[in-house]
């Protein structure tokens, strides 16, 4: 053991202040103002100057669910070793006071997955360090407690320091899911490095597909220097049938100004859930009120844009937006893949289903008052593999279905299913939609399942 068993801070006063009062009140200004609808164990967030990176950084902390012990799983920037890394020191000291390590779990941790257990590539190491702070800022560990009038009442937390080194996600991976059930999951990285403005924006809006999806088959590491610890918290996510939601997402030039080289930042937090389910439960109204302002636009000619949404509807999604009034059908404009921002998908489709529907006349201004609208949020679309046609229908209900063969397509959302809850019916319908005969039938047929979240103004309507 080595004999310091304090960790001084090393980068006090570079990337954060060295003052604790400061520090402090530097945290204090970050706070979001928003409201906060979940909380989450396991969060993404960067590692670079509060300055920069500390908006995101906070917005991840404010949606972190504490446990008594704190995974920090970080990036090592100046050693280079097999596997991962824990400390040998007691304790971490910040500006905020010291904050104890986790000696049990380090000891468990190296008798299973045989760790480098060694200070030195933490002595220089800032990815780590700059996640501290924060942590004891959110409970209120240590001197904090009487150095400022902050939140009261939470329970001292431990943490276990994780220095990724050249190390598989698999082994991450079962990293967190030993220790999900008794600890939080704090994922240290920062996006993009050093890109202009633009190429920046293409590289991390990527990276941002790739963690939100799970496609993370191609994920290279000079799109996140953090990008194994990335990697394993969305791996273990989609294992588990979790997905990971945006919270922010920018990049260094819009703090300073210089677009040239910047350094790109986001903040993410896993959903124990889906993202759809996720939107729907807490962003009905804004949708709602959105396609509304859309139409409104429609009316006078002009695209509308929304202003600032959240980060999670900045996720690419696919939707049908469909507008009935009276129990009527008035227009129905959806998308089957997701190929844009949800929120612009959304508000699109919803002026397209006001105005461009070649079923009806565009929508006029007096029957505005009168429209109930509703949107479907898609999931992604998952190829369903068959022997034959009986089999297929066998796997059909109670999804959405898309089909495809010759140029051809059709879709049909779950809600059909009330229309037409024979599978054969259903199924003989939607080929006749594509453009097929009701019998046609051929192995080289794609056909894809899937699921919505169902958002609706429309009222139930009695027979009269």
């Amino acid at each position: 053991m080595n004999n310091s068993t304090i960790k001084s801070p090393n980068v006090a006063g570079l990337f954060y202040p060295s003052e604790m009062g400061e520090l402090a009140e530097l945290i204090k200004k970050f706070a979001s103002g928003k409201e906060i609808f979940y909380k989450s164990k396991g969060i993404i967030v960067p590692h670079a100057g509060y300055q920069y990176s500390g908006h995101a950084m906070n917005y991840g902390y404010e949606h972190l669910r504490f446990s008594e012990n704190v995974f920090i799983i970080a990036p090592s920037h100046h050693y280079d070793f097999q596997g991962f890394a824990l400390p040998e020191y007691d304790k971490f000291e910040t500006p905020f006071g010291c904050i104890e390590v986790n000696r049990t779990f380090v000891q468990e941790i190296q008798d299973e997955f045989g760790c480098y257990v060694n200070n030195t590539p933490f002595e220089e190491e800032h990815s780590v360090e700059v996640q501290i702070p924060f942590i004891q800022y959110y409970t209120n560990n240590t001197k904090i407690i009487n150095a400022a009038n902050l939140l009261k009442g939470l329970h001292k937390v431990k943490i276990i320091p994780v220095l990724v080194g050249r190390c598989a996600i698999d082994e991450i991976v079962r990293l967190i899911e030993k220790y999900w059930n008794c600890a939080s999951f704090v994922i240290s990285s920062d996006l993009s490095h050093y890109h202009p403005d633009n190429i920046a924006r293409q590289t991390d809006n990527y990276t941002a597909w790739m963690i939100e999806t799970g496609h993370i088959e191609k994920f290279a590491q000079e799109q996140a220097c953090g990008g194994t610890g990335v990697c394993a918290l969305t791996s273990f996510a989609h294992k588990h049938g979790f997905d990971v939601l945006r919270l922010e997402m920018y990049n260094s030039g819009d703090i300073t100004g210089s677009k040239d080289k910047v350094v790109g930042y986001g903040s993410w937090m896993l959903y124990e859930g889906k993202k759809t389910e996720f939107i729907s439960k807490y962003y009905s109204d804004y949708l709602i009120d959105e396609c509304k302002k859309s139409i409104i636009a429609g009316f006078e000619g002009q695209k509308y844009t929304t202003e600032y949404p959240p980060a999670v509807l900045q996720q690419y999604g696919a939707s049908f937006v469909t507008l009935e009034i009276t129990g009527h059908l008035r227009g129905c404009i959806g998308s089957i893949y997701s190929d844009k921002p949800l929120i612009n998908d959304i508000t699109a489709n919803a002026q397209s289903a006001a105005f461009f529907d070649p079923r009806f006349n565009p929508l006029r201004p007096e029957e505005y008052n009168d429209i109930n609208i509703s949107i479907s949020i898609l999931s992604e679309p998952e190829r369903i593999n068959f022997k034959d046609e009986q089999d297929l229908l066998s796997k059909i209900y109670p999804y959405g279905i898309i089909i495809m063969d010759k140029g051809k397509r059709g879709v049909y959302l779950p809600v059909v299913w009330e229309q037409l809850p024979d599978k054969k019916l259903f199924w003989c319908s939607l080929k006749e939609k594509a453009g097929f005969y009701k019998d046609y039938f051929s192995k080289s047929m794609e056909v894809y399942k899937f699921t919505t979240e169902y958002i609706t103004t429309m009222p139930a309507y009695e027979d009269e």
